[in-house]
């Protein structure tokens, strides 16, 4: 009768440490995936920001870089009708045969002016290009960081629910009445307390 009450009471000892071993791995699964989801969506709102921030500044420069470049040709444009309204002055004040090398003077200064705005130009298109293709780099490479990190944390959740999925399965065979066979790398009769389980 004794020997009943203890086997009795034993059971009920192993099935309370099993119903708190399930208790506790329920809720650290659930904290482990609510920490897995927060830090994907961290994420994916830093790497949306850091693209945002790196595609805002590229289109910035390149505002610049093309407001920087119609100054310089308006600028040059300006000085070359300046210089040339002024030689023109000049030549029409000169005897009548200086009048056709003052025309070609200013010729000569509106195509020199001509090609130093072209060649402004075609340097901040340069500049501005390149700055768009580093940004997109930027993009991409913040991109591929957030689809590592998203897989990253993918991966950990489906390890904490396999983790899970085992502790069940190996609490499961050592409940009370389990008539399952033990595999040799489970523990046996001398069934020990975990060590989150306040011990009675």
């Amino acid at each position: 009768m004794e020997s009943s009450e203890s086997l009795s009471a034993a059971s009920g000892h192993v099935a309370g440490i099993i119903e708190a071993a399930e208790r506790t791995a329920a809720e650290l699964r659930e904290q482990a995936e609510a920490r897995v989801r927060e830090r994907i969506a961290e994420a994916d709102r830093a790497a949306e920001h850091r693209v945002q921030a790196a595609e805002d500044e590229a289109q910035e420069i390149l505002q610049v870089a093309r407001a920087q470049a119609k100054v310089a040709r308006d600028e040059a444009l300006a000085a070359a009708r300046e210089e040339a309204e002024r030689l023109s002055a000049a030549a029409g004040q000169e005897l009548a045969g200086r009048d056709a090398q003052a025309h070609e003077r200013a010729k000569e200064i509106r195509a020199a002016a001509h090609a130093e705005a072209r060649e402004i130009v075609g340097e901040a298109h340069a500049v501005a290009r390149e700055v768009v293709r580093e940004g997109t780099e930027v993009s991409r490479n913040l991109r591929e960081l957030s689809s590592s990190l998203r897989n990253n944390s993918e991966r950990l959740l489906r390890d904490v629910r396999l983790a899970h999925g085992s502790m069940t399965a190996r609490l499961d065979q050592v409940g009370p009445g389990s008539g399952a066979p033990r595999r040799r790398d489970e523990p046996g009769d001398d069934l020990d307390v975990p060590e989150f389980i306040p011990r009675g």
